[in-house]
């Protein structure tokens, strides 16, 4: 898996013709970080060291992913599709990118959740907030359908 990750960047880079060094710039990570991919050495690269090479390689942040070994899991739910990455042991890996996103879409929102989910309510409390919210979220997703 990570050789054949290492093989796979290496060639995006000389097809680029750029050097480790020059991507590792352009990434904003250290060159030694992509020698280090490419070698095979870096067993489990973490997705944001993938998201940061993706647009100079000229591939998106999923192809690497899946080239890393990550799993891609679509879910269907009403109204939209979420793409999640788990790794080996079945967790979530591109919670960063995620929580990132909801941050810059609504950073108010995003404090909300995390108010939420880092206070002491108990188990029944957040069910019945996680319950309405997805209520609401499916009541507006079907009346934007209409």
């Amino acid at each position: 898996m990570s050789t054949e990750l290492g093989r796979f960047i290496e060639n995006l880079r000389n097809s680029k013709n750029l050097s480790q060094r020059q991507l590792a710039e352009k990434a904003g990570i250290s060159h030694t970080e992509v020698w280090r991919l490419e070698s095979g050495e870096r067993k489990n690269p973490s997705p944001p060291v993938l998201k940061s090479l993706a647009p100079h390689l000229g591939v998106s942040y999923e192809e690497l992913m899946k080239k890393a070994g990550y799993i891609e899991e679509v879910i269907d739910h009403s109204g939209y599709t979420e793409t999640v990455y788990r790794g080996d042991n079945g967790q979530v890996v591109d919670i960063y990118r995620r929580a990132k996103d909801m941050y810059e879409k609504d950073s108010d929102w995003a404090n909300l959740a995390y108010r939420v989910s880092a206070s002491d309510l108990t188990e029944a409390e957040m069910e019945l907030i996680k319950a309405q919210t997805k209520s609401l979220l499916e009541q507006f997703l079907k009346n934007k359908k209409k």
